[in-house]
């Protein structure tokens, strides 16, 4: 194995199904189930910083909705056969974590704002079924811009503003390249010097990087940060192309019914609403003792059981506080 690579360049796969019923239909797959996605309304992301380098940008076209078509986002093939061979040499378990991450992602998007809560319940899930895995963000590219559209720990983010800034780093070598990165920080890593040199990793000790790919686009990368030195294994590999896929199947879907233009603007619309959702898991934290990713589960849990979205109920927990200082004043 080439060192700081994976076991091997995922090639430039292409998934593809059968036309959509209408303009403003797509129809996805998740394992055996069909659910149709309906996109054409605002959406949620976090950071964003300045413009890339350029070097060879991967810019994504708007597309008419009349020209839209069909992106699947069922296991592939291969991905199968990597599944039957985890089973084969590792037992069960390995099995068993694809099975519940795949069900953990299955589901539909009705409109644009679905994406960003999706794109959080993915993150969420890749980091409670990948050993080895501390954090976990998604970064995604639109109008030649990078930003972080899904993250689980805040302490990730100086790792990819870094990035951002000067246009080089895994995640957007990831994107640009298509490439699977590996990275251990502490053995050395040559290959992005101004990255290396301008970025504290503080406990990050690897990270892992997968290119978002669907329908011969990239839309960004998958992010995975652990705190051990090689956190990552090839069965964490095989796991995380399957949750790369779905990821790139849900924002190839937003751009070929809404443009790319449109999401970018929904993207950075919602950059408020992510610093709502901060103050309100410091919230959380503070009032119940627990860890950042916890008190992001707990908000995402409770959003879902009282159907709100989850800025509008950060924006509640938050005013319930200040309210209660005030009182206590």
């Amino acid at each position: 194995m080439t060192p700081g690579s994976t076991t091997g360049t995922r090639s430039s796969t292409t998934r593809s199904g059968s036309p959509p019923s209408g303009p403003e239909a797509l129809r996805c797959r998740y394992g055996e189930r069909e659910h149709t996605h309906r996109l054409g309304a605002p959406m949620a992301e976090l950071a964003s910083v300045p413009e890339l380098a350029p070097e060879p940008p991967q810019s994504i076209p708007d597309a008419p909705e009349s020209s839209v078509t069909s992106v699947s986002a069922q296991i592939t093939e291969h991905d199968a056969r990597e599944a039957e061979m985890l089973h084969d040499n590792a037992g069960d378990r390995p099995l068993a974590a694809a099975q519940r991450l795949m069900e953990e992602l299955a589901g539909s998007l009705e409109g644009l704002d679905d994406l960003a809560p999706y794109l959080d319940r993915l993150v969420a899930a890749v980091n409670a079924n990948i050993d080895g895995c501390d954090a976990v963000g998604v970064t995604v590219v639109m109008d030649d811009r990078p930003r972080t559209a899904a993250y689980t720990t805040a302490g990730t983010l100086e790792i990819d503003a870094v990035q951002y800034s000067v246009g080089d780093g895994p995640c957007l070598d990831a994107f640009r390249n298509g490439r699977e990165n590996l990275v251990d920080f502490a053995g050395g890593e040559e290959r992005w010097p101004a990255f290396m040199e301008g970025c504290d990793v503080g406990d990050v000790q690897s990270l892992l990087a997968l290119p978002l790919e669907s329908g011969g686009r990239r839309f960004g990368a998958l992010n995975l940060y652990g705190y051990a030195r090689h956190a990552f294994d090839h069965t964490d590999l095989v796991l995380v192309r399957m949750a790369a896929a779905r990821a790139a199947d849900a924002l190839a879907a937003a751009v070929q019914v809404a443009g790319a233009r449109e999401v970018a603007a929904q993207m950075e619309q919602a950059m408020a609403s992510r610093a709502v959702i901060e103050q309100a898991k410091g919230v959380l934290m503070g009032r119940h003792s627990i860890s950042e990713i916890v008190a992001f589960e707990l908000l995402r849990r409770q959003s879902q059981e009282q159907n709100l979205k989850l800025r509008v109920l950060a924006a509640q927990l938050v005013a319930e506080a200040r309210s209660s200082r005030s009182e206590a004043l």
